[in-house]
């Protein structure tokens, strides 16, 4: 039996397998076109998430801030998420949309959190930075 605790040649490639992540996603982050296509492509995933369950806005807003290339930058991309989602909210909803929207305090309700629980999401980016 081995008694070295060290983990080994398993440890080191796990080890690598995180600097691999950690250097995607560096480059995702300070290259523009590959910033865009994930914030498309983690944008589509969080609508689809959202459509399942509303903490899809949390985990979308984490997913657009993990590629965001800085907090500043991830908060912002959070609450265009957030419009994205209430536009697709309301614009299906067609000529009734009005009367929608004049739902009083409901509305406050569906509009504070299409805006705000994405934001939360997104301060992942923060304590990921600070580790």
């Amino acid at each position: 039996m081995n008694d070295d605790h060290s983990g080994g040649p398993e440890r080191d490639r796990m080890a690598l397998d995180i600097g691999d992540r950690r250097g995607i996603l560096d480059r995702i982050r300070h290259r523009r076109k590959f910033r865009i296509a994930a914030l498309l492509a983690t944008s589509a995933g969080g609508l689809v998430l959202v459509w399942v369950h509303w903490i899809g806005l949390i985990v979308a807003g984490a997913l657009v801030g993990l590629v965001s290339p800085d907090l500043r930058a991830a908060v912002v991309s959070a609450g265009g998420f957030g419009l994205l989602v209430l536009a697709v909210f309301i614009l299906p909803r067609g000529a009734i949309a009005p009367r929608v929207v004049s739902m009083d305090p409901i509305i406050y309700i569906t509009v504070g959190g299409a805006l705000l629980l994405p934001v939360l999401g997104s301060l992942v980016r923060g304590v990921e930075s600070s580790a």
